[in-house]
């Protein structure tokens, strides 16, 4: 059978929206899959020069109906490590075939093997990460997820007893709460509103690429996710004592559908120094803040000791891992330095 392999174009969002929350068994209006989202991931510029286009593929059979999907989220790898300092990388996201169609999520896959030079998987399905494996993905160590109760009663009371097996689950979360009481600060930090980002931004990750590698983050890339469509994300810089910013950080809230519990999820967050004292400081800072706007349990991501260490102190636990997939066939990223990685890379800032 026929397959077209070719660029999104705006007339297909509402046929892609249907494809993707039937395939992925999600609500009709999952935000991932909502067109407005669809058109603002593949379609909105990110303000990056240097971006590929185009940022997302369809295949289609003979009848023009969509059997299969690739979205692209561009980066890049930067680090002092680095020859030249920056590596272009691109993550893949909304990746699905028609289970009729074999082969057409590898032969999408094909298609973008050559935009850039490292490619990277976050997360996903296991028959996606068996195709990666089986591509020349290699698996590293995993980045975890962390969080914190910020307020255990209602956090309770919305997860419902329900089986005994869920209340022994209740109870032992109520108990890492009130056992992992936050640590007090030693490092001084305030955090102040900010509408949009500006050239703190390369300041803070060109400080931060001295001492781990990380994914781009741009001003321009950063106010792209403030103008998410569906929840409105908040932006903020960290600033010490004497004055000098010394990072930022993006945070959303997400109502999850089935119990209402409110999810406070750190969608980014950059220091511009490997201190756990700092991250400790950051961490309860956005924690007091997601209380605020009203989240029952906060969440954070992490790949690097530093950022570990201070969320812990903070009263984070860690709750599972994500696998984290790394195709790179000429061996440009040094692997003696960890990996700084944030939701932003890929569909975590918003589902």
């Amino acid at each position: 059978m026929t397959r077209d392999i070719r660029p999104l174009q705006s007339d297909d969002l509402d046929a892609l929206s249907r494809f993707l929350t039937s395939g992925f068994n999600a609500a009709a209006d999952a935000d991932f899959a909502a067109p407005e989202v669809l058109r603002w991931k593949y379609l909105e510029s990110m303000g990056d020069s240097q971006e590929p286009e185009p940022r997302s593929y369809i295949a289609c059979d003979e009848s023009g109906a969509i059997v299969g999907h690739l979205g692209i989220c561009p980066t890049a790898f930067t680090s002092s490590a680095i020859e030249g300092g920056r590596v272009p990388a691109l993550h893949m996201i909304d990746w699905l075939g028609s289970p009729t169609r074999r082969g057409v999520g590898v032969s999408l896959m094909r298609k973008v093997n050559e935009i850039a030079s490292v490619q990277f998987g976050l997360g996903g399905s296991r028959a996606g990460r068996d195709v990666a494996e089986r591509s020349g993905y290699e698996l590293l160590q995993p980045i975890w997820v962390y969080q914190r109760m910020l307020r255990p009663a209602r956090w309770a009371r919305l997860s419902g007893l329900g089986s005994p097996r869920q209340a022994a689950r209740i109870a032992r979360d109520l108990a890492k709460h009130y056992l992992n009481r936050p640590a007090p600060i030693r490092s001084q930090l305030e955090l102040v509103p900010a509408s949009t980002f500006g050239a703190e931004v390369a300041d803070i990750a060109s400080r931060a690429a001295k001492h781990a590698v990380l994914t781009e983050r741009t001003p321009e890339r950063l106010n792209y996710f403030l103008r998410f469509p569906r929840q409105a994300m908040s932006g903020f810089i960290f600033r010490d004592p004497s004055g000098r910013t010394r990072g930022f950080a993006l945070l959303n809230m997400l109502p999850q559908p089935r119990t209402q519990i409110v999810v406070g999820k750190v969608v980014d967050c950059l220091l511009d120094d490997a201190d756990p004292d700092l991250r400790h400081a950051a961490s309860l800072l956005l924690s007091r803040e997601l209380t605020r706007q009203g989240a029952d349990v906060a969440e954070a991501y992490t790949g690097a000791p530093w950022t570990t260490e201070g969320l812990r102190r903070a009263g984070y636990v860690a709750r599972h891992p994500l696998d984290f997939h790394l195709r790179d066939p000429k061996r440009l990223i040094p692997r003696d330095r960890p990996f700084h990685f944030t939701p932003i890379e890929g569909d975590y800032a918003y589902t």
